[in-house]
């Protein structure tokens, strides 16, 4: 969480009423008087921080007051919200207490004046509602005059803030890191690494919880419903127009956080929303799955792609008259988000397709392939079959003993089965890894325009790489001189240490300025690999420097 917090200033929410209005957790917490534990003055044990969520122990003064004496505890905010009161969980209630809120966490008003306590019990909840709504970026707590037992103590202190655009966290991690609950056409919710999410730029992870507790995609403004209400199976996500007045049908669209952090659907019965598969973890799914070719050499059969052996590879037959397709079928539809094809005879152009109603979808192409590996990273697809169709053999890789030919080392497919499903609230916490928990982190700034702006940047440098490519290998064609030049041998020595440029990638985007940061950040996601280009460029300058002068 500290990452995504970190670089987007976003700070945690944890708990949403009936949609309408985000208790928001301050980022740190200190106090004017902590509880001692033997000599240590202020233990960390009853420390400020431990108001800052419910659990993780509470809050508690050093106690002997006297009845004027004013103790102080103060909650800070990483960036300022627009919140409309406070609610405090007492350990230890005060007799009498006041709030003062601050909008730059320094200068300070009165947002309560003192007031008695409202209930006689050692603990409960309170709530202080500000007479209007406003920016708040610390809030402090004073307590004066202690009841009997002696002490002042907080489990836990919220602000009520307004709605506002939001990630859904989810419980669970990856071996990508933080999940973050993401909307589009299909699946309809799914599950993928938050920052790439982010980098997507596309605004699939941003939310927003309307008044009724519908999630509204920041998006394109539609909202998350279970197809036709039906719970049966786990039932369907998919994105559907917001209901002008959800209160009145099945509830299909209606959501709130409990507190325990699930995501129900009040409306339907006691439902919650949860995580089916064995795990959210991505695994190379091309081992398992059934491969088959529409063009083989006899001695170079589709095995030996998921052989494990680095020096075998698949061969179409020589001089492909017409597209060839390599096919991959997995025992169950994946989320397929990374595809990375090793390759001994590069095809120049080449699409990476899964099945649709309609045939095959393609949902990555190039034209002007010279990288001996190809990387896609992507919007995950979820499908049960992958096909990689080769529509032009490569004029002087792919050649094999003088016949254009395509080659492949090895094929890696990261893919889940996992899937966003309801299941009964009481069943679905019955998991070991929080996979029907999900936490609102709150988006302070949500502007699509800086996104798209680096995306077309990523994609200008995605054409231009795609136009290199092209011309690289008419080069190739057209340099007679080639193999007297010594080129053949020196691009073999290149082949031979080809993940040099892969391994230097991160310290060529460290030394560039912001904007090409961002662009490295989102091509990924449009299937645009920066290893490959500085690859290609160094086989362009390589190739240039071997033409006769």
């Amino acid at each position: 969480m500290s990452l995504t917090r970190m670089m987007l200033s976003f700070h945690l929410a944890c708990l949403v009423s009936a949609g309408v209005q985000q208790h928001v957790a301050f980022d740190e917490a200190h106090a004017s008087s902590t509880h001692s534990v033997g000599s240590l003055a202020g233990s960390p044990t009853f420390g400020a921080e431990h108001a800052l969520s419910s659990g993780s122990g509470y809050w508690c003064s050093s106690g002997t007051h006297a009845a004027g004496q004013s103790v102080l505890w103060t909650g800070v905010l990483n960036s300022r919200r627009v919140a409309t009161g406070v609610k405090v969980d007492w350990a230890y209630s005060p007799g009498e207490v006041k709030v003062l809120i601050s909008s730059d966490g320094a200068n300070f008003e009165e947002a309560k004046c003192w007031q008695a306590s409202t209930r006689p019990e050692v603990a409960f909840e309170e709530t202080f509602m500000f007479s209007a709504p406003t920016n708040v970026k610390a809030v402090t707590i004073a307590m004066r005059r202690p009841q009997s037992w002696g002490y002042f103590g907080i489990n836990s202190v919220a602000l009520i803030g307004e709605p506002g655009p939001l990630m859904l966290v989810s419980g669970i991690t990856s071996s990508f890191g933080e999940l973050c609950l993401t909307t589009s056409s299909s699946p309809g919710a799914n599950l993928e690494s938050c920052l790439e999410a982010i980098a997507a730029g596309d605004g699939r992870e941003v939310v927003e919880f309307d008044q009724d507790g519908q999630i509204v995609s920041m998006a394109d403004g539609s909202c998350l419903t279970l197809v036709d209400g039906d719970t049966t199976g786990g039932g369907t996500f998919a994105m559907d127009v917001c209901s002008a007045s959800p209160s009145s049908g099945d509830g299909r669209s209606v959501f709130a956080i409990a507190p325990s952090g699930q995501l129900k659907m009040p409306r339907i019965g006691n439902y919650c929303v949860t995580l089916r598969g064995a795990s959210a973890s991505e695994v190379d799914v091309a081992k398992q799955a059934d491969i088959e070719a529409t063009s083989s050499d006899a001695e170079h059969d589709v095995s030996k792609i998921v052989d494990g052996d680095s020096q075998s590879f698949w061969s179409s037959a020589v001089n492909p008259s017409s597209p060839v397709d390599l096919q991959l079928h997995f025992s169950a539809p994946m989320k397929i988000r990374y595809v990375e094809i090793d390759w001994e005879h590069p095809a120049q152009a080449f699409e990476l397709q899964v099945p649709s109603k309609t045939g095959w979808t393609t949902f990555f192409k190039s034209s002007g392939n010279n990288a001996p590996t190809t990387k896609y990273l992507g919007l995950a697809a979820s499908a049960s079959a992958l096909r990689l169709r080769m529509t032009k053999p490569h004029p002087t890789l792919g050649n094999s003993g003088g016949h254009a030919v395509y080659g492949i080392r090895s094929i890696r497919v990261l893919g889940s089965s996992s899937e966003l499903v309801v299941q009964d609230c009481l069943e679905a916490e019955d998991n070991t890894d929080a996979r029907d928990k999900f936490f609102m982190v709150a988006v302070q700034e949500f502007d699509p325009r800086l996104a798209f702006t680096a995306r077309q940047s990523a994609a200008l440098l995605g054409a231009a790489q795609e136009h290199l490519g092209i011309l690289l290998a008419d080069l190739y064609v057209a340099m007679p001189t080639l193999e007297s030049c010594g080129f053949k041998a020196s691009f073999a020595k290149h082949v031979a240490t080809r993940n040099t440029a892969a391994t230097s990638l991160g310290e060529f985007v460290h030394d560039q300025d912001a904007s090409s940061v961002a662009v490295a950040a989102i091509a990924p996601s449009i299937g645009y690999d920066l290893s490959s280009t500085a690859a290609l460029i160094s086989n362009a300058r390589e190739a240039l420097a071997q033409i006769p002068r």
